[in-house]
């Protein structure tokens, strides 16, 4: 007989990642809009709410951990285990690039002499996009769209590769302008890595539902 007291700690570690999955979808928005509308407030909260994404982490692991080592669980269950973990660390690494993002913000207080942030805008657009994406077909099971996720994220490297040439351009001929294009290409690659971690979540996904080691960077 399957383990019913297993299947309910695992539907209680999947409730954890999706809850983990919204509030980096909610700081990840928050994040680009604090820095393109140069909302100080805004960016404050998501480096506070941070910590909170912190300690759901730890609390993911540690049910991981504790159901591996007490449950003894059987390969089927094993996978969705692992995948789950890979999950946690890759949604904690997109908070942290969120919270990088909004310390931009701070950054750029009193000191913003570009106007035309339209492609950082799109960029962030997509990235909250491929994020909220992922997290669904994670929730539920959903192959095709984690194997699709590539393609996303191979239009957002070259928005990124464009925008990266733009702002070169910009430090090059415009000093005046220089910090604040630093400050937008660090926050564009920040965007650029949560893209990379939703395309591992992706892989993730891939593994838990086939029990296949996918790269979906090949």
């Amino acid at each position: 007989m399957h383990n019913t007291i297993l299947d309910s700690e695992l539907e209680e570690l999947k409730s954890e990642i999706l809850r983990m999955g919204a509030m980096i979808e909610r700081s990840i928005y928050q994040a680009v809009v604090s820095l393109i509308e140069d909302e100080v407030d805004l960016a404050q909260q998501v480096i506070a709410e941070d910590d909170d994404v912190d300690t759901l982490t730890i609390d993911v692991q540690n049910k991981c951990l504790r159901l591996i080592a007490l449950r003894q669980p059987l390969a089927v269950d094993l996978r969705a285990i692992q995948a789950n973990l890979q999950i946690a660390t890759d949604l904690e690494r997109m908070g942290d690039c969120a919270e990088k993002i909004a310390k931009s913000t701070l950054r750029l207080q009193g000191k913003r002499t570009i106007a035309d942030l339209s492609l950082l805008s799109q960029i962030g657009f997509d990235v909250k996009e491929m994020v909220t994406n992922i997290i669904n077909s994670y929730s539920a099971a959903d192959i095709e769209t984690a194997k699709n996720i590539v393609k996303v994220e191979n239009e957002i490297d070259g928005l990124y590769k464009r925008y990266f040439n733009i702002l070169m351009d910009i430090i090059r001929e415009d000093p005046n302008k220089a910090d604040m294009a630093v400050q937008l290409l660090f926050a564009t690659h920040c965007l650029e890595r949560i893209a990379d971690h939703a395309t591992n979540i992706g892989e993730s996904v891939l593994y838990m539902v086939t029990g296949e080691r996918t790269s979906l960077n090949d």
